[in-house]
């Protein structure tokens, strides 16, 4: 039985961080949209099916990053002891992200097109790749609280509370 709570609590961890990078993603692109059928197209289409590959590439990435906290025994107890380490570390990543939207922080970039040369401005590379990766190892290798994830591993594996047939 605890297997089960160990593969759901993992199943539930990748969706949670595929969904979140998912968004964050889907924002970036928004902030980058300028309008135009073109542009549009890009935006529904082809953007959602990058949003998923590099959801599913960072969680592989973040899972490779936090992996001795699944597998040494003492260092998973203290990480689901202290479960609000992971959320300080998303919510900080959520904070790079947003500050580098800001305008004291964005990169202004210049590109050639047809002979003309176009200036853009783009969030700020460090803060929002670092807040990107920051917010996913987050989500990731966030876990309920050990006492609550006790509970119900007591609750799902003492025989007493299930029925005998």
């Amino acid at each position: 039985m605890t297997r089960i709570i160990k593969i759901a609590t993992i199943l539930i961890q990748v969706g949670l961080t595929i969904g979140t990078t998912f968004i964050l993603y889907m924002l970036f692109a928004m902030f980058d949209y300028q309008g135009g059928f073109a542009n549009f197209v890009g935006l529904t289409l082809f953007q959602p099916i990058l949003a998923i590959l590099f959801s599913i590439l960072t969680v592989i990435v973040c899972g490779f990053v936090g992996l001795p906290i699944r597998l040494n025994n003492g260092l998973n107890t203290w990480w689901r002891t202290h479960f609000y380490v992971p959320v300080l570390i998303g919510l900080l990543g959520l904070v790079a992200c947003a500050i580098s939207l800001m305008p004291g922080f964005v990169e202004e970039i210049t590109y050639r097109i047809d002979g003309v040369d176009m200036t853009e401005t783009v969030p700020n590379q460090i803060l929002s790749i670092s807040g990107w990766f920051l917010v996913a190892i987050g989500t990731l290798h966030v876990y309920p609280p050990k006492f609550i994830q006790d509970k119900i591993e007591n609750l799902l594996t003492n025989k007493s509370v299930w029925p005998s047939k």
